[in-house]
């Protein structure tokens, strides 16, 4: 069964506390969090103890914390991609958390595409070592040069078997062809020519999906309440559905405006996702 959780993201230019507060509050009983400071500091994988963590779900009563995006995610153009992603990969193993976020990135104007693949098999293969080692999954989110693709994605889980490596599912990110890239200390946004169809994406590579965020975005391409905008989310609900998929769909924005705003709008979502969720059954 398909379970329902949000990220702290929503909250990021808010304490984490009273960010879990509010979205336990709200009825979810799973969330993921962030390394990416200072785009979302809620976890400092330098500093800060992963029982801490642990402690906080315990505090408001999740059930599991389900993932941890990794600090300097984009692999083509940030060669500290590695080093952080392994430490990702082990604080997040401390703390109970079985699968860690990443993207490929967008390559660098002057890399061409066949030297960009072999960049990131190189850098991956590092990380997935670790992935291994540790028991984590290494979940690749659509959020680059090859990753917005159902074409690029197969690409990619060719470089891991399912056991470490599988993809976190974005359908957002498909349709608008783009994503915010985070990494050593800065961040902006960056996008491809054009989006693909986020069904039919999801459609080429649904086996390896081992984790989903679900957000919305309205004509202006700003974030909305999931399923006040115009990506197809019951789509990508109805096929994990009928594919079997038994993991988390997590609510997510990029974050920002006044606290009461994300709150209506993180419960907007919750009700409009458990509908569907009671709709496929």
């Amino acid at each position: 069964m398909i379970k329902l959780g949000c990220g702290t993201v929503l909250f990021r230019e808010y304490d984490l506390e009273r960010s879990l507060d509010a979205i336990r509050n709200i009825g979810y009983e799973y969330f993921e969090t962030q390394a990416v400071g200072p785009w979302c500091p809620h976890v400092n994988i330098e500093k800060d103890d992963p029982e801490s963590l642990v402690r906080l779900k315990e505090k408001f009563g999740f059930k599991e914390i389900t993932g941890l995006w990794s600090l300097n995610g984009n692999i083509l153009s940030n060669p500290n991609s590695v080093a952080s992603g392994i430490r990702s990969i082990e604080w997040a193993a401390a703390a109970g958390i079985s699968i860690v976020h990443t993207g490929d990135g967008h390559k660098p104007e002057d890399m061409s595409v066949e030297d960009a693949y072999k960049v990131l098999c190189e850098r991956m293969g590092l990380i997935l070592e670790a992935a291994k080692k540790h028991n984590v999954t290494l979940a690749i989110e659509p959020h680059g040069t090859f990753s917005l693709t159902a074409e690029g994605l197969k690409r990619i889980m060719t470089l891991g078997d399912p056991s470490c490596l599988g993809i976190n599912y974005d359908g957002c990110n498909v349709f608008r062809a783009g994503c915010v890239e985070s990494g050593n200390g800065q961040f902006g946004y960056k996008s491809n020519d054009k989006g693909e169809n986020e069904v039919k994406v999801l459609e080429g590579i649904v086996d390896r999906v081992v984790h989903c965020h679900v957000k919305d975005i309205n004509e202006s391409r700003q974030c909305v309440a999931v399923g006040e905008g115009i990506v197809n989310t019951k789509g990508v609900v109805e096929t994990l559905t009928k594919n079997g998929y038994n993991g988390v769909i997590s609510v997510e924005t990029e974050g920002g405006g006044e606290f009461d705003d994300i709150v209506t709008l993180a419960k907007r979502s919750y009700d409009y996702l458990n509908s569907l969720l009671v709709y496929s059954k």
